[in-house]
């Protein structure tokens, strides 16, 4: 069973035209396939070629494939795209956003243990 890792280099069968290579190391840098595809090809022509093709099938067999559910929704796929590209960014934004959420969770335990609380919760309890 192949483990779902987001910052893995994956190759991408999906949307491949020959192993899925290029479709997997476009998803892996957030480009478009067919800026890789062209480099790729220009890569093999202007240096000689065959230790790139034989670089490309080894790493058609050697990767595994992408899962289908990599990932939940299109937000944690932006999400983890991000933080391939910067990791430093993505850290202080995790940074940011726990603050937040306690800073959150903080205003709801203060709520909850008000005495606000309390008579907004009797008060429902007598409308009901």
């Amino acid at each position: 069973m192949v483990s779902k890792r987001p910052s893995k280099l994956y190759r991408d069968p999906a949307n491949a035209k020959c192993m899925g290579v290029c479709a997997g190391m476009a998803d892996y840098l957030d480009m478009k396939v067919g800026a890789v595809r062209i480099l790729t090809v220009l890569a093999v022509l202007f240096t000689g070629g065959w230790p790139l093709v034989f670089v490309y099938f080894v790493m058609g067999f050697y990767l595994d494939k992408k899962p289908a559910d990599m990932y939940e929704d299109e937000r944690e796929e932006q999400f983890w795209k991000e933080t391939r590209k910067s990791p430093d960014w993505s850290t202080s934004e995790l940074r940011r956003r726990f603050r937040d959420v306690e800073r959150r969770t903080s205003e709801m335990e203060a709520y909850v243990t008000s005495k606000r609380f309390r008579l907004d919760r009797e008060l429902k309890a007598l409308e009901d």
